[in-house]
């Protein structure tokens, strides 16, 4: 009777021991203008809406969406993936699916979320390859970690990205168009509400990205939201530390500059090799068309190997006076208002389609900051080409860039 206990007892340890190694069942499944939400999801047999799709997979799972234009309403992430098995919703190979709101007043957009005020975190999520439009926000998040947005065109929504959370990648976007223009025609208080990307949080990434014509602001890093352990899962999903902005192109925004730092929980971010052109385009020169302060006295910011241009009408400034040099934050190699950025086709007003690739004598071809984090460009560009990084959202290619680009005549470098 004994044996037959140790026999069990060692069975049992045995099949313990063994369990771990066994791998989440993935699924892979596709959504199709011609499918029907009753199939399984198969490549065969797809589900018609995207929302669907969102509200099925669970961690591991990836979703593959063909082309062709879904009206929506709320699509809702409530299921977190894990790090060995995140979920992931994704343009089919070569084809650009569209989502199109069906009624912003109703909250319609991506959502990744719990629910309502849920203080359990949600994360390892992908959303990538999609166009965008329409929508109450493009996508908004909420107590999220570890989620990647990614190569969308997220445009003519009332914001852009909305929300908080930890470790946010938001890289090789297009976010252009988004706020209540319309509401700010009648109502001129409401010009300063609407903007690119809203966000709070701690590690929040933010590079490779296209962010022009916004209502209001391209980028708010809130940093005012204190902490309140009854209200949030823990401070890194509030207080807006250890960001890291570089390498996009900020350009054209109506009502305000191209970023703003607001409040006390900002410490440590970085800002390189970005552009900043022709924001703050309804603001006297003396306003801030690079980055605004506001309120801020948080430290350890730096500011480094950007180009800010603006022309007048319109804000010209490239730093606010709301935050003190050495005090609040440090720059060195920002290259101000001395050469125009040379894109391919940006004048001083947005056009109907800009082209912010960089011509052979742009100012940014080989002036940025290595970040070896970064290794390819919005177009998809290796990163460097040159001797060295290029600031903005492109990396210049001619011939591989082995010669050196054109100097500009002169530089007035901060």
């Amino acid at each position: 009777m004994i044996q037959l206990k140790i026999v069990i007892r060692v069975w049992t340890l045995t099949t313990v021991a063994l369990l771990p190694s066994i791998g989440i069942h993935a699924e892979t499944y596709y959504v199709s203008l011609g499918g029907s939400n009753s199939n399984p999801g198969t490549k065969e047999q797809p589900w018609r809406t995207v929302a669907h799709a969102v509200g099925s997979m669970a961690a591991g799972d990836t979703t593959y969406v063909r082309g062709g234009t879904y009206e929506e309403g709320q699509i809702r992430f409530n299921v977190s993936g894990t790090q060995a098995a995140p979920i992931k919703l994704l343009n089919y190979p070569n084809e650009a699916p569209v989502v199109s709101c069906i009624d912003a007043a109703k909250f319609h957009r991506f959502i990744i979320e719990r629910g309502y005020r849920s203080l359990t975190p949600i994360g390892w999520i992908t959303i990538e390859g999609f166009e965008i439009r329409n929508c109450h926000e493009g996508i908004k998040f909420s107590t999220a970690h570890d989620v990647t947005i990614r190569r969308n065109w997220i445009h003519d929504n009332g914001h852009g990205l909305l929300g908080n959370g930890t470790r946010i990648l938001i890289d090789g976007n297009r976010i252009n168009h988004n706020g209540q223009f319309d509401d700010c025609a009648v109502n001129p208080s409401e010009c300063n509400k609407d903007h690119g990307i809203y966000a709070n949080g701690t590690g929040i990434v933010i590079t490779n990205n296209l962010i022009y014509d916004n209502l209001a602001f391209g980028i708010q890093m809130n940093g005012k939201s204190p902490y309140d352990r009854s209200k949030h899962a823990g401070p890194e999903y509030v207080l807006s530390r250890d960001w890291v902005v570089a390498n996009n192109t900020i350009a054209y925004h109506h009502h305000a500059g191209g970023m703003v730092i607001w409040g006390s929980s900002c410490d440590n971010a970085r800002i390189e090799n970005n552009i900043f052109y022709e924001n703050a385009q309804t603001k006297p020169a003396r306003v801030a068309q690079g980055i605004h302060f506001t309120s801020t006295t948080c430290t350890g910011i730096r500011i480094k190997n950007n180009i800010a241009y603006a022309s007048e009408p319109g804000g010209t400034t490239f730093l606010g006076s709301g935050a003190n040099e050495w005090v609040h934050y440090t720059q060195s190699g920002n290259i101000v208002n001395a050469t125009n950025p040379a894109f391919l086709n940006a004048p001083a007003t947005v056009p109907d389609s800009p082209n912010f690739s960089l011509t052979s004598r742009s100012p940014a071809i080989d002036a940025g900051l290595t970040n070896t984090t970064i290794k390819i460009s919005f177009d998809g560009t290796t990163r460097p080409q040159g001797r060295a990084y290029d600031i903005g959202a492109y990396e210049y290619s001619d011939d591989t860039d082995t010669k050196a680009p054109i100097a500009p005549v002169t530089l007035q470098i901060r």
